[in-house]
């Protein structure tokens, strides 16, 4: 009999088998994170003892000549010897930098953070959630550092970004009044704005980077939207918010420069840059008269360098027999280039050709051959572009020697800790062909170096 009322069953639904395909690759995964976590946790027991093993007790001793101590991590933290982080960080395949910070953040959870580190060798914590805390506390005086330190112990493995730094601020209240006002000092030093222009992409993009006070973060933000929006509006919005956003950088850059907009793909009939002036800008309280004597073309000028990859006789025959030089401007022509790009060309530089300098310096062709050779800092797993950097001899440069010792098969560019810690410590460097380097670190360690590449031979 129908009564009027509606009974609905729900279906219960079929959990997989314990023993199902899927169900044991989850169990592999977690068995596999298991062991990575506790991989991590072993890695720095490894490296706290590497840095036990090298702790100067005097900075100061004579026996640390040319292998300057530092003191990474906080007050408290030992100093240890610095070229033992360069060895570290080879073998641990990492830049200096990450190595650094790896070292700063072990030392930090051992000395100063007793607690944490204790979890995290208990396999309680896993590891980069304690060093993302160790990270924020280095500087903290020992007080403010215990503070956190039992505060977020029990609590670390659940914690976010943003609850600690909170913990911190409160530290800073409790026991460091007077710290806020020197972080926003030093933080004024902090500040950078920098273009990545010797790793270019096979696209032509680069990458940005920077520290900006947020004033000025704001401001920069605001314009480039309103570029990015007026972009949408003359007939971009097909592309992405970013690739607009992109596009106003360079906008903004050639409206400052007195540049006009990009054609194509970007007439903007809408953002007239303003007028070109060929006055040099004078900065606040500079002298004028050394203010016109700066190179022309800082404003209303873009500066291009082209290597001619071409022979003589190629040229000789794209000009033909009767004017064997190839014209600027017919270059300007054939490339699109515009009237107010100052072009600069030059022969291509044969990266294998062993060019040789009479003295103990580098020519301004050998530096550029280098660069362009070995791109980078010539050291393993060192990512410090090689323009600028120290031209090292590998075979070291004897002053009463024969000539021709600054040759480029003698000559490897290296940042300055690489260059000290090959002059200084047993650190070994062999060039086998023009820009391939074989180095032995001193505890006997094998790494090929290449264009930038570091190949691990152990």
């Amino acid at each position: 009999m129908f009564s009027g009322t509606t009974t609905t069953t729900r279906r219960r639904r079929r959990m997989p088998a314990p023993d199902s395909a899927a169900g044991k690759v989850l169990a592999d995964l977690k068995t596999d994170q298991q062991t990575m976590d506790a991989a991590e946790a072993a890695k720095l027991a490894h490296v706290l003892a590497w840095c036990e093993l090298h702790i100067t007790t005097d900075p100061r001793s004579g026996e640390t000549w040319g292998d300057v101590p530092v003191q990474l991590g906080g007050q408290g933290c030992p100093w240890i010897r610095e070229f033992t982080i360069t060895e570290l960080a080879s073998t641990l395949r990492l830049s200096l930098p990450a190595a650094r910070s790896l070292v700063s953040d072990v030392l930090e959870l051992a000395f100063r953070l007793p607690r944490l580190w204790a979890r995290v060798q208990a396999g309680e914590v896993r590891a980069w959630r304690a060093r993302r805390v160790a990270d924020q506390t280095q500087s903290l005086s020992l007080e403010a550092a215990s503070f956190v330190d039992a505060q977020v112990a029990g609590f670390a493995d659940t914690m976010g970004a943003t609850a600690v730094e909170r913990l911190v601020e409160d530290a800073v209240a409790r026991f460091m009044p007077d710290l806020a006002q020197t972080e926003r000092e030093a933080a004024a030093e902090q500040r950078r704005f920098t273009i990545d222009r010797d790793h270019v992409s096979f696209a032509g993009t680069s990458s940005i980077e920077g520290v900006l006070d947020l004033a000025d973060a704001i401001d920069l933000d605001t314009a480039i939207a309103q570029i990015a929006t007026q972009l949408k509006d003359l007939g971009y919005g097909d592309l992405s918010l970013d690739a607009r956003r992109a596009m106003a950088a360079g906008v903004l850059a050639r409206d400052h420069l007195g540049l006009p907009p990009t054609q194509p793909p970007i007439p903007l009939d809408d953002l007239q840059p303003r007028a070109v002036d060929e006055t040099p800008a004078v900065a606040p309280n500079e002298d004028p008269d050394r203010a016109s004597q700066r190179p022309v073309g800082a404003r209303g000028r873009r500066d291009l360098m082209l290597y001619l990859h071409l022979s003589a006789d190629d040229v000789l025959s794209l000009e033909g027999h009767g004017n064997p030089v190839l014209a600027p401007q017919t270059l300007r022509e054939w490339l699109d280039i515009p009237d107010h790009t100052h072009l600069t060309v030059r022969p291509v530089v044969d990266l294998n050709c062993d060019l040789t300098s009479s003295g103990r310096f580098a020519s301004d062709l050998q530096r550029e051959q280098i660069t362009l050779r070995d791109r980078t800092c010539a050291a393993p797993f060192c990512e410090r572009p090689a323009r600028h950097l120290d031209l090292d001899h590998i075979t070291e440069f004897d002053d009463t020697g024969p000539p021709g010792q600054t040759r480029s098969t003698n000559l490897a560019p290296l940042c300055r800790h690489h260059h000290r810690a090959k002059t200084f410590t047993t650190w070994d460097c062999q060039q086998l062909l023009p820009g391939v380097f074989l180095w032995e670190a001193p505890h006997g360690l094998h790494y090929l170096t290449y264009a930038g590449r570091t190949i691990d031979l152990n």
